[in-house]
């Protein structure tokens, strides 16, 4: 995650969910093809840890929200 965190402002947060939503379509697009591979499983751990990004931003936007900031 580029160098945002839960002091950042709601503005800054929506546009990091979109830079790893693009993130995740473009990795999407990149999908080995044989799922047994050491390519499919290092993609796996991408999009894992995009998840992971992800959910924790869209916490910190709900939370940011929920103050009213």
């Amino acid at each position: 995650m580029e160098n945002i965190s839960v002091f950042s402002s709601l503005e800054d947060m929506k546009k990091e969910l979109e830079r790893i939503n693009r993130q995740m379509e473009e990795l999407e697009n990149t999908e080995p093809a044989n799922e047994s591979s050491r390519e499919h499983k290092t993609w796996e751990e991408t999009c894992e840890k995009l998840a992971v990004e992800s959910e924790t931003v869209m916490t910190w936007i709900d939370r940011k929200m929920a103050e009213g900031i």
